[in-house]
């Protein structure tokens, strides 16, 4: 199965950019201590969750930038 992610996993404010504070909002939805709508773009698949998946997305986002 194949998830498609969209294509700036972790950008809470829309700047083309993953900040750490926005790593730790996407780690926090994961572990269920913050609510989806904290940054509905941590939820890459649209799946309602954020899986580990979508959180090495949003670091790796953090490291080069969002295309």
């Amino acid at each position: 199965m194949v998830i498609l992610l969209s294509a700036c996993a972790g950008n809470c404010g829309a700047d083309n950019g993953v900040t750490v504070d926005e790593i730790l909002t996407t780690v926090n939805i994961a572990l269920g201590n913050a609510s989806l709508l904290d940054c509905e773009a941590a939820d890459a698949s649209h799946d309602g969750s954020v899986t580990v998946d979508e959180v090495l997305a949003a670091v790796n986002n953090s490291l080069n930038m969002c295309q």
